[in-house]
């Protein structure tokens, strides 16, 4: 079989007899993507997170600049409540970097008004 008619075959076969399956095919990707996301999403609901003793801005400050600097991983707890007053979950990460009334954490930005504490 010469790659012309290779070609010609292959051409033949995808304009009349192949059947694309569309979305069903990516219907088990979405569904296991889907439901690992719930739970997680159930799992963060129901975490009540203990509070840690309220620290001064400047000892969380110190903390965050030494684990930026030296790429250690921080837990940050913020002194925010929910809607049913339990503080939200902490942050685990890395310090990506400063600004005059913050820090980015994990992809997130917190403000160092709302830290309420942080551990390495």
């Amino acid at each position: 079989m010469s790659d012309e008619d290779f070609r010609k075959m292959i051409n033949n076969y995808f304009k009349n007899d192949y059947r694309e399956r569309g979305k069903v095919k990516w219907n088990g990707y979405f569904l296991s993507d889907h439901t690992s996301a719930l739970k997680n999403e159930v799992q963060n609901k129901n975490v009540v997170t203990t509070k840690l003793p309220l620290m001064s801005l400047t000892a969380c400050q110190t903390i965050l600049r030494h684990a930026s600097a030296n790429y250690e991983f921080v837990t940050v707890q913020q002194n925010i409540e929910n809607v049913e007053g339990n503080l939200v979950p902490n942050i685990t990460g890395l310090v990506d970097g400063f600004s005059d009334l913050g820090f980015h954490i994990s992809g997130k930005y917190i403000e160092f008004e709302n830290v309420r504490a942080v551990v390495k």
